[in-house]
Formats: structure tokens, sequence, C-alpha cells
């Protein structure tokens, strides 16, 4: 699938701060599929150096306000990416990485029609748990052990404890030690 760059969903931004994060001089543009449907996955992709140690990158998106909605009664969409799931990224030859987001679970199992959500792209500086083999598919946490047995399988660390998504709660902190947030973006649906 090819991304097309626009203008209005491509945010250049210099690397910032989220939970007490350092920031750099650096910038990253993310581009952002185009056209995109409240029933499929979000594309994203931009240029990044090789992280050392196997370090990788992943992205996360959140839904801002949407519509009546509120903490205690949450959209029947998907309130955010499926964080359980997070892609891991890595640099292609030319620096590219590109990574599918998909919704969490929800009861109409898509993204919200008209809903803007906010995003951002992780740098984590170290190589992801479980050489990189399911189910051990995103950041690891300490404590407790980043690893742990759920129905008899073995699971690793995720980029957010396993819990119900509280709506609207915002993007998440990194939880691996040295992660910093390289970009923020934000994706709209058509309605």
């Amino acid at each position: 699938m090819r991304i097309a760059w626009h203008p209005l969903l491509a945010l250049t931004t210099a690397i910032a701060s989220l939970a007490g994060q350092p920031a750099s001089s650096a910038t990253v543009s993310v581009q952002v599929q185009r056209p995109r449907s409240v029933a499929g996955n979000v594309h994203v992709s931009f240029r990044a150096p090789a992280l050392k140690d196997g370090g990788y990158y992943y992205a996360v998106i959140v839904l801002g306000r949407y519509r009546h909605y509120t903490r205690s009664s949450p959209p029947p969409c998907a309130a955010s990416s499926n964080m359980q799931r997070t892609d891991y990224g890595y640099p292609r030859s030319g620096g590219e990485v590109a990574l599918a987001l998909t919704p969490t679970a929800s009861k109409t199992r898509q993204w919200c029609r008209g809903g803007t959500y906010s995003g951002a792209i992780y740098a984590v500086p170290h190589a992801p748990p479980c050489e990189r083999k399911y189910p051990c598919r995103s950041e690891p946490y300490e404590p407790p052990s980043p690893c742990w047995s759920v129905g008899g399988h073995v699971v690793c660390g995720v980029v957010a404890l396993p819990r119900q998504y509280g709506y609207p709660d915002g993007l998440p902190a990194p939880l691996a030690k040295g992660t910093s947030v390289i970009a923020r973006f934000s994706v709209r649906f058509p309605r």
C-alpha cells in the first residue's frame, strides 16, 4: 500500500518530551495513509536512523473528545490503537520505517467515524522482549518481571498494562526505560 503525503495529515514536529523524556533538536515527519477507512488499519511512515542495541520504533493513536461520550460512557468505536499488538518498526534501506495501527477491541470493531486521534511515535533504545517473536510484540516494562504466564502461554510486557482503556486518557507514557517520543501527529477519519 502506498502512503501518500498530504500537508494536513503530515506533521513535522521537533522531538518533544512526554513523561519527562528529554527533547532533541531533530525533526521527524510522519506521513499518514490516504485515503483511510474506519474499517481498516492505519498505516504511518517516517524516516529515522537505526537505533543502537536493536532498538525499535512503535506508534500509538488515541481518540480525542468525541461527540457526547464520556469516561463513564465511552464510544462504541475504538478509543485507541490496539496497544497490546503494537508493531515494531525498524528502518529499511533509506531509513524509512512503516507501521500499521489496528483498532482496539470495541463494539463496532472499527475506528470512530469523524473521530480525531492524537498520535505519537516512540523510540525504544534497546531490543524488544522475546527476540521479536509472538506474542511479545510491544514495549517491555519493569517492574514486575517483563514476562508472565497467561492461559498456559508466556507473555512478555506490552506498551500498556492490561486494563480497559479509560476514554479519553490521552497518549500513554512510555513504560520501557529510556523510551522517548520522537514525533506527534493526528489522524482524522471520514464521517
